[in-house]
């Protein structure tokens, strides 16, 4: 089959994003289908102004001429649920649905999934968009259930993400680096990610004398502001690395031995399967799909959100506990090996694309 599928740049150096990193995934692991790729989404530190403004124009131009330019059997819809996307990819479903064309959505997160009182208007594109029998994917058995509360769609897929394992399967944590924790955040840089209170959590760290380094790696619209923060505040036990891909990634997350995402919201975040995957503690909330992934004090602890006490406590007893942290990292390596198998994940997307 030909498949539309929609996410942001799929360059890392314009974007790190979740959606993006499951799109190239199954761009790339799904060979039995061809995709063509189709740019939906902000690029990271791009701003609303005319530009911005003009781009969506030409979205909305384009679509409808890619739709029927191309022998499209599916469209792969990725969609959060966030204000933002919504807004901007409701005209796109709706003309999508106008002209009949075949479509999956595949929904990522986002507050709106979470909240229990959307606003009206929200709930109102919402029905509009999840409408009965159009397949969902979504990405825990949560997520199916919240989905079913607020539509009357019972055509619900769950796919967890998954990420590509060649590289960690190579590699074995030993977390036998005493001198040092080596703390890694990875992803998008902004403020819904928890950081200031992992700011926060370092200062009262620094304050109790524990040796550690802090590693910030991704790409935001709060970057310069993060990067000065933790700067001032950890000198040379600070490192910024960027957007990190290939080769770079892997020796980072050879390089850590806590994975930290106090998110306030979120779908299934792909760093975090990486983390794991090569034996990362993950310190992060309870939100989203998270709670699928993680069994608090087996595989990782959670945190509550907004509470930088709650890191501290967090990364104290695994200072405290090296054996318990070994332990951790060894079942969250596990964890994903166990449940994450990209050929499995491929092979229920194609059933999926075919309804089945």
């Amino acid at each position: 089959m030909k498949i539309l599928i929609t996410s942001p740049s799929l360059d890392t150096n314009k974007n790190v994003s979740g959606i993006s990193s499951i799109t190239q995934f199954i761009i790339t692991y799904n060979t039995k289908n061809s995709y063509l790729h189709f740019e939906l989404g902000r690029k990271d530190c791009q701003r609303r102004n005319l530009s911005w403004f003009i781009n969506i124009l030409h979205i909305y131009l384009k679509w409808p001429y890619v739709i029927f330019s191309q022998k499209i059997d599916i469209i792969h819809f990725n969609l959060a649920l966030t204000k933002e996307s919504i807004l901007r990819d409701f005209p796109l479903i709706i003309m999508a649905r106008i002209f009949r064309k075949s479509m999956i959505l595949h929904l990522h997160g986002g507050e709106f999934l979470m909240h229990k009182k959307n606003p009206f208007w929200m709930n109102y594109l919402l029905k509009l968009i999840f409408v009965p029998n159009m397949p969902l994917i979504v990405l825990s058995p949560l997520e199916e259930k919240i989905i079913k509360n607020k539509s009357r769609n019972s055509n619900i897929y769950i796919l967890p993400n998954c990420i590509d394992l060649k590289e960690a399967e190579r590699y074995d944590h030993d977390h036998s680096n005493d001198e040092y924790f080596k703390f890694l955040f990875l992803g998008r840089i902004s403020s819904d990610k928890g950081l200031e209170f992992i700011y926060q959590a370092m200062v009262s760290l620094k304050e109790k004398g524990l040796k550690y380094k802090f590693l910030l790696a991704g790409k935001g619209p709060e970057e310069e502001i993060f990067k000065k923060k933790f700067s001032d505040l950890l000198g040379v036990d600070f490192e910024f690395k960027g957007v990190v891909a290939g080769i770079q990634k892997t020796d980072l997350l050879k390089e850590c031995d806590v994975f930290l995402l106090p998110s306030f919201y979120e779908g299934l975040p792909m760093a975090l399967l990486e983390s794991m995957s090569f034996g990362l503690v993950p310190i992060t909330t309870n939100v989203g799909s998270i709670g699928y992934v993680i069994n608090d004090g087996v595989n990782g602890l959670f945190v509550k959100s907004h509470s930088s006490d709650d890191i501290v406590l967090a990364i104290e007893k695994l200072s405290k506990y090296k054996k318990y942290r070994h332990e951790l990292g060894k079942n969250a390596r596990q964890t994903i090996f166990t449940n994450f198998n990209p050929e499995h994940y491929i092979s229920r997307l194609n059933k999926i694309y075919n309804y089945e």
